[in-house]
């Protein structure tokens, strides 16, 4: 049996990366002034995180994962893919400057991995924007609307074919796979994903390395999987429950995820797992999470999170007890069934069939 598990994050310089890591979550060190990512939980080579205290300390997650997975997450095991590794990935990303202008391929593309993400705004500095999406072109022709909007976003050019949308803390973006987007100045971002780390390049504003040599573009592969028509809905407005314990805001609901947003504590909550993990992440304030024996649960327990820390429930555990400071702020994500766990609690709060949809972002994958 498993108790709940915390993460040493992987942390990853980026040459586009900012102070907020350490300055917002402390993160890093004080020097850390182009720290671009943090992953906190994370089963990839590239950046594979630890657990942190407790039983399994210094236990890689993908170890957790191959020798767990009943335990960890319960029916969700059949999430795994098809090389056994857990179906999400975590990550905050703090942007000093505009990241590349990118891509990701969607299900069933023989370029790479499928990757949809959502991204909640952890601070943004006055009029920080998101490129997310592209516009509209001039021309009648849909082939000749592709074709140009293309051209342009393999120039300098680029701006003129994408959509900027302000960002504020607080908010939530959904940006399905095939989505042409760009992390801009200025933001601290948390990000949930599909386990990927599969990302074709259109163009990335002249930057060069120490060498003067310029990032590798993978213009051909991004032209295959691009959405290039116009749409709206990937900021997508929060619908709240109301407990008797706190307040629930339902951010994100797709296939891949779901992301909610605890706050407004009157008194210690509970959350129950219902037999699945659920993964939650501080992002104001800090919280004791505690456990309890009974049966075959593991001996009593508590985990402190403070802020930026992730925690993972394990399916094993019946529920949690989750006992927080003044202002503190929670998100709890997990793979959603979508009409018992979204659309019956938001319906019960008497919210709209159609702003219940609206939680999946813009419809398309590609």
């Amino acid at each position: 049996m498993l108790p709940v598990l915390k993460f040493r994050p992987v942390l990853m310089p980026k040459p586009w990366g900012g102070d907020g890591l350490w300055r917002v979550l402390r993160k890093g060190a004080p020097g850390d002034v182009q720290m671009g990512e943090s992953w906190e939980l994370s089963d990839r080579p590239e950046g594979e995180t630890v657990v942190s205290g407790g039983p399994f300390e210094g236990k890689k997650f993908a170890e957790l994962v191959r020798d767990h997975a009943q335990a960890l997450m319960g029916e969700d095991a059949r999430r795994l893919s098809p090389g056994g590794h857990f179906p999400l990935l975590y990550k905050f990303i703090s942007a000093r400057e505009k990241l590349s202008v990118q891509v990701h391929p969607g299900d069933g593309s023989p370029l790479g991995e499928a990757k949809t993400e959502c991204w909640y705004i952890v601070e943004a500095e006055p009029n920080a924007e998101l490129i997310v999406g592209v516009r509209g072109g001039s021309e009648s022709d849909p082939v000749l609307r592709r074709a140009r909007t293309l051209e342009l976003l393999q120039s300098a050019e680029c701006e003129q074919a994408l959509q900027r949308l302000p960002a504020r803390r607080g908010d939530v973006f959904q940006i399905p796979a095939g989505t042409v987007h760009a992390i801009t100045e200025g933001l601290l971002i948390y990000e949930l994903q599909q386990n990927s780390d599969t990302t074709f390049r259109l163009y990335d504003w002249g930057r060069v390395d120490a060498a003067g040599r310029p990032r590798a573009l993978h213009t051909s592969e991004a032209a295959q999987v691009a959405d290039l028509e116009p749409r709206a809905g990937y900021q997508i407005p929060a619908l709240r429950v109301s407990h008797a314990t706190h307040e629930e805001d339902f951010l994100v609901a797709c296939p891949y995820y779901a992301l909610t947003r605890w706050s407004g504590f009157s008194a210690p909550a509970v959350l129950a797992t219902g037999g699945r993990f659920r993964v939650l992440t501080v992002t104001a304030g800090a919280a004791e999470v505690s456990w309890g024996a009974g049966g075959m649960e593991p001996l009593p327990g508590t985990s402190v999170l403070a802020v930026g820390d992730t925690a993972l429930v394990p399916a094993c555990l019946d529920s949690v007890r989750i006992d927080p400071a003044p202002g503190t702020e929670i998100l709890v994500s997990f793979i959603p069934e979508i009409d018992r766990e979204i659309r019956a609690p938001l319906r019960a709060a008497g919210h709209a069939p159609g702003a219940i949809e609206k939680l999946a972002g813009p419809a398309r994958q590609v």
